[in-house]
């Protein structure tokens, strides 16, 4: 069995948490000491102002020329992270989920309310680049309106790209809500091929005598949005113009089917937004 790290010789933490004149020191679950000021953790988090106002002592002395001690769970880089986000200090740029999920952890373990700004900033910087991640920490961590955000923005991936590394740090619910709504979104989407003579459907005209170029881009849309409920798939001119491939075709025809599918698209849209509308009494705020 190896040593507890309390009884291996610990190492000192980086500056600025090498301060021989701090009155407290953090050791990581991995053995390295942070030299820390009590009064810049109170004011940085609610946990660790209520234990300095315990009338017994926190913790153990190892020397009489030491600081007190406390061991905490975390590991040199969680603390290193999350303490230079604490002090008074220029804050490391929070660049990767990671980060993020760490820094979240921490402020929810030790009520720390001053990582909110630089991580919601993040997080919403982050939702074009990966959708489903921010989603998985935003629910995770009860962000509500960025987990909204990013689950409308998850559209933007068909469904079997739904995937991130994050997703393992939400609950089944939350995973659950992902799918979910992407299978409402492709239902939503697909159903407006089917929608009655009275909707406002752009292929409301359409009969079974219609080009058969129209026939293959409805037939291909169907297919697609049933997966990837996204307005940009259908709109894009080699997917419009696929089955248009007739010298003899007319241009304006051409830019007949791009006009109607940019309806189509706005068609989509409205639907989609509808099954946004249903979820806005919940906490997905989309």
């Amino acid at each position: 069995m190896s040593p507890s790290p309390e009884f291996l010789s610990p190492k000192l933490a980086k500056a600025p948490f090498d301060d021989p004149g701090a009155d407290l020191i953090l050791r990581s679950s991995d053995g390295v000491n942070f030299r820390v000021f009590k009064v810049i953790l109170s004011l940085a988090s609610s946990v660790f102002a209520d234990m300095f106002t315990l009338p017994s002592p926190p913790a153990s002395r190892s020397s009489s020329d030491e600081p007190s001690m406390v061991a905490l769970p975390e590991d040199a880089e969680t603390l290193d992270l999350a303490l230079r986000h604490c002090y008074p200090i220029r804050s490391p740029v929070v660049a990767e989920l990671r980060d993020a999920r760490i820094l979240l952890e921490f402020a929810r373990k030790y009520q720390v309310d001053l990582f909110e700004p630089s991580l919601t900033r993040f997080l919403t910087d982050t939702i074009e680049r990966d959708p489903v991640g921010v989603y998985a920490l935003a629910a995770a961590y009860e962000c509500w309106d960025i987990a909204g955000k990013a689950l409308r923005l998850s559209l933007t991936l068909p469904v079997n790209l739904l995937q991130s590394p994050e997703l393992r740090y939400s609950t089944m619910e939350q995973h659950q809500a992902l799918f979910h709504y992407h299978i409402l979104c492709g239902k939503a989407a697909s159903a407006i091929l089917y929608k009655d003579k009275h909707s406002h459907s752009p292929f409301n005209n359409v009969t079974r005598y219609g080009p058969r170029y129209l026939w293959s881009y409805l037939h291909r849309s169907a297919l697609i949005l049933a997966h990837h409920p996204n307005p940009d798939v259908v709109t894009a001119e080699a997917f419009v113009l696929k089955d248009m491939d007739c010298p003899h075709c007319a241009t304006n025809k051409r830019r007949e089917m791009l006009e109607c599918s940019h309806a189509f698209a706005a068609e989509i849209k409205s639907a989609i937004e509808e099954v946004g509308g249903h979820l806005a009494n919940s906490r997905w705020h989309c």
